[in-house]
């Protein structure tokens, strides 16, 4: 198209080195955009540079991009339906404004059931979480207030081994608010 045009913008140049530096500054490019691209190449009169060429490629795609119509309804909502979906709204978002106890009953469960929900063993990391849990004054509060007792002997007994380990080994128990 240019001849030696292109290749004389780098006389001195590793064309290798060239080559990367386009590619680099190609990647993010669609295979639509940069067709697109070179497409506009044939309207140019002299070999492009990278960003003439990375332009070239966006604005081909911005002018084929057709904008659809605007939303010509205008119509307001009737004040008796706007009280009824603000009414629901506060419905479903109220319990999320209650204050909630901190518990740690889940590391409990999820320690003596053994395995994940879906069957999976737990990982270092979930054990790590359940016995930081099952440590902290929340764990402690899930054995004062189990109204089973059996149950409650089960969680003091597993609290209690997890605070001896943490002990021995020196690590800190945790303390939740």
């Amino acid at each position: 198209m240019w001849g030696n045009a292109f290749l004389e913008k780098w006389p001195q140049d590793d064309l290798y080195g060239v080559k990367i530096e386009w590619a680099r500054g190609l990647r993010k490019l669609s295979s639509k955009e940069l067709k697109a691209g070179v497409d506009a190449l044939i309207t140019l009169k002299f070999a492009p540079s990278l960003s003439e060429f990375y332009a070239l490629c966006k604005h081909s795609r911005a002018v084929e991009f057709t904008p659809h119509a605007a939303l010509t309804d205008q119509s307001r909502a009737r004040p008796e339906v706007v009280a009824a979906n603000l009414s629901l709204e506060r419905e479903i978002v109220a319990p999320l404004a209650v204050p909630r106890v901190v518990t740690a009953e889940w590391a409990y469960k999820l320690l003596m059931r053994g395995s994940s929900a879906s069957g999976k063993p737990l990982t270092s990391g979930v054990l790590r979480c359940v016995t930081d849990a099952i440590s902290s004054a929340a764990g402690r509060r899930v054995i004062d207030e189990c109204p089973n007792p059996t149950l409650a002997d089960d969680y003091r007994k597993i609290r209690d081994t997890i605070v001896e380990n943490y002990r021995t080994q020196g690590l800190r128990l945790w303390s939740v608010q």
